[in-house]
């Protein structure tokens, strides 16, 4: 039970970190495209975004790694 509860912690941890990585692709893209009209306070808001997105990302990414490496020392 422990090995298939690990298992399903850090596949799902993975994926939240790559949905969460495509979010803040596509925030970027929506600051990198040329807006005529738009207010700086737009892109400031964008650019955040972006980065409170990649970091979640990254802390996700780093805890599926800690849990499949717990995975993988339950299997020796």
């Amino acid at each position: 039970m422990e090995k298939r509860r690990l298992r399903a912690l850090f596949t799902d941890f993975k994926y939240y970190a790559m949905i969460l990585l495509a979010v803040s692709v596509f925030l970027y893209i929506g600051v990198v495209l040329p807006n005529e009209g738009t207010s700086e306070w737009r892109d400031i808001i964008l650019m955040v975004s972006t980065l409170i997105f990649l970091a979640a990302s990254f802390t996700c990414f780093k805890v599926s790694l800690k849990y499949k490496k717990q995975y993988e020392k339950l299997e020796e």
